[in-house]
């Protein structure tokens, strides 16, 4: 079951979020390193750096090294008890660089408050690798997950399409947690749909693959997943088969490139054009306003209407409610 994420006391918890989402920026209170126990440690330990996930897709060992150090300073600086396997562990992150010298690294995003629904990506930090900007996960997408969690029932037993899938945090837990009858997501550059398909079997490991020409698809008992290349300047693209044409389009963090707008737009009108019901929901980090109210224009000389919702804070999945943001809502006229 997902829970809400609400605060938390135990400071084990809060640490391992702090570990989870990448940051070694804590402080700890007083009250908080006195709670940090010889045990606790241990329990700390074992859900972080030695969990088995980690140690199967471990992080990138820079960041671990300094949460590690971090942890065992404010420690030290108390004149409280550190636990040896802490130092263990500090040590061999800082022999190891072998993962750090790699273009890809692993991240575990905790989902709702029950920290055993962790989404494991494999990513890279940069934001352009092979003239791609989809090797990574973006602001929007944890926007737009977490919107999606708020609203399960509108995505239970749909047939779901993601345009510009990435890496696949948006579609994977979406197919996780809302109970879609179908997820499928859409690249147009194949490192991008291989590090998808590495993903989809990372977190769904009893999955069976099945692949065509144009079409891949995963399946087990309670989820179906594909994966297809889909360019937005393909003037056939309204011809791809799919098995059923999707009731919902999602999309995170596609609105950024003025180029892709008409194409983009295109798309979208092909798609309802085929499906009058076919919703869509895109969310933005808006780091340019006239390209996005650019393709606003457009969405309106194609008749096209769009509706702006609202996602004040995080729910399920933290993102900064900091940034300048949209999420749209798109239909036919």
């Amino acid at each position: 079951m997902l829970l809400l994420v609400r605060n938390e006391p135990d400071i084990v918890k809060k640490l391992i979020r702090y570990y989870y989402n990448g940051s070694h920026n804590f402080v700890l209170k007083s009250e908080e390193i006195c709670a940090l126990t010889w045990s606790k440690q241990q329990e700390l330990l074992e859900a972080t750096v030695q969990c088995t996930i980690v140690k199967k897709y471990p992080v990138n060992n820079e960041f671990s090294r300094l949460y590690l150090k971090r942890l065992i300073s404010q420690l030290e600086k108390a004149n409280h008890e550190v636990h040896d396997e802490l130092y263990v562990e500090l040590c061999n992150v800082m022999n190891n660089n072998t993962l750090d010298n790699n273009i890809f690294r692993y991240r575990h995003y905790i989902i709702g408050n029950d920290l055993s629904n962790v989404i494991t990506i494999k990513e890279t930090k940069n934001m352009v690798v092979n003239g791609t900007t989809g090797m990574r996960t973006w602001e929007a997408a944890f926007m737009l997950v977490d919107w999606a969690l708020c609203n399960q029932e509108l995505f239970h037993n749909k047939t779901v399409l993601e345009l510009g899938s990435g890496v696949g945090f948006t579609g994977i837990v979406i197919s996780k947690f809302c109970r879609p009858r179908e997820m499928i997501l859409s690249d147009c550059h194949d490192d991008v749909l291989k590090t998808i398909s590495d993903n989809i079997e990372i977190n769904f490991p009893d999955i069976t693959m099945n692949e065509n020409k144009n079409y891949v698809s995963y399946v087990n008992e309670k989820h179906y997943l594909g994966t297809i290349n889909l360019d937005w300047n393909d003037n056939n693209v309204k011809n791809i088969a799919f098995k059923n044409l999707p009731d919902i389009i999602i999309g995170a963090d596609i609105i950024y490139d003025p180029s892709l707008l008409i194409p983009l737009s295109t798309v979208i009108e092909a798609f309802l054009q085929s499906n009058k019901n076919i919703i869509m929901y895109i969310a933005s980090v808006i780091r340019n306003e006239e390209t996005f109210h650019n393709f606003l224009k457009i969405l309106d000389m194609k008749g096209l209407r769009y509706q702006k919702l609202h996602q004040e804070e995080s729910v399920y999945v933290e993102w900064n409610n900091n940034i300048q943001r949209c999420l749209l809502k798109i239909q036919s006229s």
